[in-house]
């Protein structure tokens, strides 16, 4: 299956290497120096899980990117989904799957209206990963799940679920194919909403909210 990664920050740079060290067919879409970056040297990998390594990924501008993808993942921010509505269209065949992992709950649906010809799901992740230079990614710990389902209205052919599942699974990421996506994304985004708020009251980065004390109690 070939897929395809939209936005190579924490979350799409550390699916993009786990994909690829595992030998999927595996493209990036990114923009500016990281792009100009990764095509010169490769994606830098910093991983607790796979260790450290200079990826020659697949990489793209939106503009640049003419194919067509099996699965596509979406890991921009927020504000940008409206500017990658028109490489998702482009990207999209009738048998393309969208899975959106951002931090923002109701992505899928605002997705799907942007591109309505795309299959668009809706997912969630649960990960510790971040841009640790131009071009480079750190991932730390033992945490990577991705947790994603069909919306109701929608269908996807099971065979294509599972060889979703089992890519994930070989490149060493925990998926869960959720029977009630709805709940799943609020969940996430109520613990990262919690989260955010209790290290912007205590003006604290996310670390010192893992371990009890006053900071824990809050969120």
């Amino acid at each position: 299956m070939k897929y395809l990664v939209i936005g190579t920050g924490g979350v799409g740079g550390s699916i993009a290497a786990f994909l690829a060290l595992s030998g999927c067919d595996v493209s990036c879409i990114a923009r500016g120096e990281a792009l100009e970056s990764i095509k010169k040297r490769g994606l830098i990998f910093h991983s607790s899980l796979k260790g450290e390594h200079a990826i020659p990924l697949k990489a793209f501008s939106a503009e640049e990117y003419n194919d067509k993808a099996d699965v596509i993942f979406v890991t921009v921010k927020g504000y940008s989904i409206d500017s990658i509505a028109p490489v998702i269209s482009r990207a999209s065949s009738p048998e393309t799957v969208v899975i959106p992992l951002l931090n923002v709950y109701g992505t899928g649906p605002r997705i799907a209206a942007l591109s309505p010809d795309a299959n668009v799901l809706d997912g969630c992740i649960y990960i510790v990963g971040f841009k640790s230079g131009i071009g480079e990614i750190t991932q730390m710990g033992d945490i990577f799940h991705i947790v994603y389902g069909v919306p109701e209205g929608h269908s996807v052919a099971p065979e294509i679920l599972d060889r979703i599942n089992s890519d994930l699974r070989r490149a060493g990421i925990k998926v869960t194919l959720s029977d009630n996506i709805d709940r799943d994304t609020f969940i996430k985004w109520s613990f990262i909403s919690a989260m955010a708020l209790t290290g912007a009251y205590y003006d604290i980065p996310m670390g010192p909210i893992q371990h009890p004390g006053k900071e824990r109690d809050t969120f």
